[in-house]
């Protein structure tokens, strides 16, 4: 028996995606003896098979992750995401008050450190695209158009403030549960803009974030 329930959103036989808890990794840690639990090894030992990451999540953040089954389907999806052909939604809840309801674009070059990610000039082009969907939970709609490690972390951190929870990045209140992670989920994947999705539907989505 897995000591945490798998929650698939989406299996066939190229893809299966989930709906990750945060505070889990999304595959194994490069240190062996990390006790953390971890996603992509339940979700192998539930399936009986080989599965493969197509993206990653931050294992403080929850939401959709897609795995493949297959090494064709593998090169597929990570084609998808490489060429920005996937269109991400997260959520995230600010620990500040302010912002606008119109879409804002940010930009950055980010750099990838020890612990933290860090602007710089020398580093990889970031954009997001940003909103404040609700002023008054201080919830805020977030699309990456690039990938890059804690992108929407350091974006929320420079902009409107740091994500509840996020101590990393400049958050004052530690989230109270420690299997609570922080306030940002990975609520949508919209794969309409791709002509072979491999038995995907155009869209996947899981609950809202849901904080404190």
């Amino acid at each position: 028996m897995l000591a945490s329930p798998v929650h698939i959103v989406f299996d066939n036989e190229n893809l299966v995606a989930v709906d990750k808890s945060a505070c889990w990794l999304t595959t194994p840690a490069r240190e062996r003896d990390d006790p953390r639990p971890c996603l992509g090894r339940d979700l192998q030992a539930l399936l009986k098979q080989q599965i493969y990451p197509v993206h990653r999540l931050d294992f403080e953040v929850s939401g959709l992750v897609l795995f493949a089954k297959t090494p064709s389907a593998h090169r597929s999806a990570q084609k998808w995401f490489e060429q920005q052909m996937v269109d991400k939604t997260y959520q995230a809840v600010c620990e500040r008050t302010g912002g606008t309801s119109e879409w804002s674009e940010w930009r950055s070059h980010l750099v990838r450190g020890k612990r933290r990610s860090f602007e710089a000039p020398h580093g990889s082009l970031s954009i997001t695209r940003a909103r404040l969907a609700d002023p008054v939970r201080r919830l805020w709609e977030l699309m990456p158009v690039t990938g890059r490690p804690h992108q929407l972390r350091v974006e929320m951190a420079r902009h409107p403030g740091p994500i509840e929870g996020d101590v990393l990045y400049g958050a004052t209140v530690e989230a109270t549960d420690s299997a609570r992670g922080i306030a940002l989920r990975a609520v949508a994947l919209d794969f309409s803009r791709i002509e072979e999705r491999l038995g995907l539907p155009q869209r996947l989505e899981v609950s809202a974030l849901v904080w404190p």
